[in-house]
């Protein structure tokens, strides 16, 4: 076989009643050591199509088994499996004699289909297909396509078995085809012949040609050589055997010239198959080998032209990666196909596009790959990082910098350091250092000038962006102004004071800069004439010295240039008017100095509270008020100012306590002759005897019956001894009233002793009040002196010594008692002086100094989330290694917490300790240990939930 023969072969099989086509593909592939033909064996009739109407469903079951129903409608897609079965019912009554007929030439032979054949270059193909004939009558015929070169006629003949009745139509890519200068349509004069003339052919002409009559289709493929339905007997090397039923086509020393389509047709039916001769992609070994010692360089903007030759037949897949990833087509990628080679262009290349490139190519019979690597090189990108200052005095200013993380692709050659005056535009070059080094000291500098620095690297393509610094002082800088005060305000004047700054910066201040500004605008101006009545404004300072203006002041708080309202005086007679169960009425009279207030501030603090609370959200008006919602028996305290233009008045504070009750007063009855002496019910009615009483705190009830106290329900009952049938009983109600009406007094005398390490035992003398009241106790309260909180160390004490334990060694405590009852608490006893609690004695054991080895830290035992009770302390340790010694921070949410008085921390011998005394909800959280040292860092989290906060903290 050779390279022709590839083409599409048929075998048709007819008789009076029919025919019946099947197809042959020959391809005919080409490699280094032999050629492969591959014939692909396909059925015309089988071609996948949409699911088949009704009828013509019904049509394909007419002819089929009962038991193959199901089946064939399950391999065609219909789906109305019930529906077809019934009119197929109705169909088979009604049918007609002909159909008869039409089933015996259908019966008239059978058609197998061509298998596929993979043979050699040279050697001999054979298509061979069964027929098994039932009329001798028939004829059979083996046809080859017919090549038309270009600029030639293409023709196209289609035989019909029998007339249509209907026209047959013919399309291109789905137009339909009239008879005009391109094409000639021609039918014979039987109607069984028709015929379509493509003149003068060009490539755009070629595609699937469609005839169509009804239902029936059927496709031409028309390429550059156009097709005729030719016998094979007239093609060189092909030889028609035919043994039994069996039919066969053999070629010999296959070639070009068998390449087509071959058609094997019996009347009614055909079966087709191709004949292709494809050679394998290959790329030069010397290509390959140049590609992937050379790789491509070039500049940034410049274009990038990768084209790579390669030969295969059919023309393979082309397929562009970079670095493992398929390349897409854009406005700066594109892909350029010839038939034997493929160029990829790159327009405008950056430093990003360099890489590794691949081309793939693929075909049915291998796949080869070429890799050519991209350099683009362009400047370099700016040094990296913040710019480290290692010196900074009046004579000189050192920094250092890194280098850039991209060179562009060329060796960074230098830096050139630039510099101006804060303030100034212009910049003027102050040195250059080589591009090894990443350090320079400029020593031409003024002391307690400010400067700033530029950066740029440079490499054989030019220089990159700049890199700049803050402002750096040569020096110290002058200090910052405190912010000023204002006072003595007019309408036209102000007095502005301010404080000298901390630091002067090695000079003398020369003097200071006021300036000012309207509230709410960014424009500051100098203070050189007067103020704009009923206009509001702020102030700021700068100190200025030789080298200089400093850094401006906070700018101060406004001020109303307008004459002064005085504030007024303090608010008179703060008195209690009424109180009950949850609510107090307080009255008041104006102050006497400054003048009149628009309106009064009450504020109201509980007895265990720290913070006051505003009791309204506006100044009250009048001189009265009531407050409601409160807690009952609940001790309160109140204070109050007054409010006008000019400012707020000192407060004045409520001397005692109130409770939220109504006023102590004893029990009595309030019987009004509502009772009578001696009643008289009759035997087991129902009796009533109702008493009032009056008493605050609500008194006891007890009633009793002949001097018993009764049992909650009493019955009556006829008496024996009495003429009336009656009982007598006397019957006694007792109210009584608690014994205490007001909050026991304070204890006395508190004294501190640390009997056992790590605690405090408290003595004290008895409030005189304990004795006369079984429900008055103590309650023994700690605070430690970084704190101003009060937390319960114990409730419900009777006797006057307590021991409070787990106190933390070496923090220093304070201690409180509370004698409390029914009414309330006593005034507190404090300790007067923080009581110490000593640490333990510690003990050391000499040892031989360790070698030195440097270790990067590393933690043995990390940190543990902790939940704890709000009041308790918290204590997290871990342990850590580390040489040299790792430096130790904490830190809370990310804010550095190693100077916070409000913890304590220790790191011994590799065990790092946080103790968080008193924990409240505001100490949860993320807590974090950083342990650093030069050969690097390791950190370490914990989370911390304290729980159960809603206890009484007591102030």
């Amino acid at each position: 076989m050779t390279m022709e023969d590839a083409d599409v072969y048929k075998c048709i099989a007819s008789n009076n009643h029919g025919e019946a086509i099947y197809s042959v593909s020959l391809v005919v592939t080409e490699s280094k050591v032999e050629k492969k033909v591959l014939m692909c064996c396909r059925s015309v009739e089988k071609r996948q199509r949409k699911p088949p109407t009704e009828e013509e469903m019904l049509k394909i079951l007419s002819g089929a088994d009962k038991k193959d129903y199901e089946r064939i409608c399950a391999e065609y897609g219909f789906t109305d499996f019930r529906g077809i079965l019934r009119k197929l019912k109705e169909m088979k009554k009604k049918e007609e004699v002909d159909v008869g007929i039409k089933h015996k030439w259908q019966d008239s032979f059978s058609l197998h289909s061509f298998q596929c054949t993979i043979t050699k270059a040279d050697s001999n193909v054979i298509f061979d297909t069964i027929l098994e004939l039932k009329d001798p009558n028939m004829k059979m015929l083996w046809f080859q396509p017919l090549r038309v070169t270009e600029r030639q006629t293409a023709a196209f003949e289609v035989r019909l078995s029998k007339k249509a009745g209907i026209p047959l139509v013919w399309k291109f890519k789905g137009k339909q085809l009239k008879r005009d200068e391109k094409f000639d349509v021609h039918v014979s004069e039987d109607g069984l012949t028709y015929t379509l003339k493509i003149k003068d052919v060009r490539p755009g002409d070629t595609g699937d040609y469609t005839i169509s009559i009804g239902d029936l289709t059927t496709t031409k493929l028309l390429n550059k050589q156009a097709c005729l339905s030719l016998q094979v007997m007239d093609l060189r090397g092909v030889q028609v055997m035919k043994q039994g039923a069996v039919h066969k086509l053999l070629f010999s020393s296959v070639g070009d010239e068998h390449e087509g389509k071959y058609t094997f047709r019996a009347k009614g039916v055909k079966n087709e198959a191709v004949l292709s001769i494809a050679d394998p992609p290959v790329i030069d070994p010397t290509v390959l080998e140049m590609l992937s010692s050379q790789p491509v360089t070039l500049k940034a903007g410049e274009t990038a032209t990768i084209k790579i030759p390669f030969k295969g037949k059919p023309v393979p897949k082309v397929t562009w990666y970079r670095d493992g990833m398929e390349l897409v087509e854009d406005s700066r990628t594109r892909v350029e196909q010839n038939g034997d080679s493929s160029t990829l262009v790159l327009h405008k290349c950056v430093r990003e596009d360099s890489g590794t490139f691949m081309l793939k190519l693929k075909s049915d019979c291998e796949s080869t790959s070429a890799t050519v690597q991209l350099n683009v090189i362009d400047r370099p990108k700016p040094p990296q990082g913040k710019v480290e200052f290692l010196e900074c005095n009046g004579k000189c200013i050192t920094m250092k910098w890194k280098a850039p993380r991209d060179n562009g692709g060329q060796k960074v050659t230098s830096f050139v350091i630039e510099r101006r005056m804060t303030g100034k535009k212009s910049w003027i070059k102050v040195g250059e250092v080589d591009g090894d080094t990443s350090t320079f000291c400029n020593d031409t500098v003024e002391e307690g000038k400010p400067y700033q620095y530029r950066i740029r690297a440079i490499n054989s393509l030019g220089m990159s962006d700049p890199l700049e610094t803050e402002q750096v002082y040569a020096g110290e800088p002058i200090g910052l102004v405190p912010q000023p005060q204002i006072s003595d305000v007019t309408k036209d004047s102000v007095t502005v004071m301010w404080a000298a700054p901390a630091q002067d910066g090695g000079a003398s201040v020369l003097g200071y800069l006021v300036e000012r500004r309207k509230k709410g605008s960014s424009m500051w101006v100098s203070v050189i004439d007067g103020l704009v009545e009923d206009m509001e404004y702020e102030f700021r300072v700068t100190a200025v010295n030789r080298a200089g203006e400093g850094t401006p002041s906070v700018a101060s708080n406004s001020v109303l240039a307008k004459d002064p309202t005085r504030a007024p005086g303090l608010v008179r007679n703060l008195h209690v008017t009424d109180s009950h169960n949850t609510s107090i009425s307080l009255a008041w009279c104006s102050p006497e100095l400054g003048d009149n207030p628009t309106g009064y501030i009450l504020e109201v603090r509980p007895d265990d509270g720290k913070e006051w609370t505003k009791c309204t959200k506006i100044p009250i008006t009048g001189t009265s008020y009531n407050l409601g919602g409160l807690q009952e028996r609940r001790k309160y305290f109140f204070r109050i100012r007054a409010v006008n233009e000019g400012g707020i008045g000192e407060p004045i504070e409520l001397e005692q306590g109130v409770l939220a009750m109504p006023p102590p007063e004893a029990p009595k009855f309030d019987i009004q002759g509502k009772v009578k002496n001696q009643m008289m019910v009759r035997a087991g009615c129902t009796l009533s005897i109702p008493v009032s009483f009056t008493g605050s705190p609500s008194p006891v009830v007890t009633w009793l019956k002949d001097g018993v106290p009764t049992r909650g329900r009493e019955v009556i009952t006829k008496g024996k001894n009495d003429s009336h049938g009656g009982v007598y009983f006397d019957i006694n109600v007792c109210v009584t009233g608690y014994t205490s009406l007001y909050v026991p007094r304070p204890p006395k005398n508190l004294r501190l002793v640390e009997e056992v390490q790590g605690t405090v035992t408290l003595q004290w003398d008895h409030t005189p009040d304990l004795a006369d009241d079984e429900h008055t106790h103590y309650i023994i309260l700690k605070r430690d002196t970084s704190t101003p909180t009060w937390f319960t160390a114990a409730e419900h004490i009777f006797s006057s010594k307590y021991t409070v334990t787990g106190l933390f060694p070496g923090r220093k405590y304070y201690f409180r008692v509370i004698a409390r009852n029914l009414i309330g608490d006593s005034d507190p006893l404090d300790s007067k002086e923080p009581f110490t609690i000593e640490k333990e004695h510690a003990f050391t054991i000499s040892k031989s100094p360790p070698k030195h080895h440097e270790v990067k830290p590393g933690f043995l035992l990390p940190l543990k989330d902790h939940a704890v009770h709000c009041g308790n302390d918290c204590t997290m340790s871990c342990a850590f290694l580390g040489s040299p010694k790792p430096q130790v921070s904490w830190f809370k949410e990310d804010v550095s917490i190693s100077d916070s008085p409000r913890y304590w921390q220790s790191s011994t011998d590799g065990v790092c300790t946080l103790t968080i005394p008193t924990c409240t909800a505001k100490d949860s959280g993320e807590y974090t240990l950083l342990v650093e040292n030069k050969l690097g860092k390791a950190e370490c989290k914990c989370n911390l939930v304290p729980s159960h906060c809603n206890e009484r903290l007591l102030n």
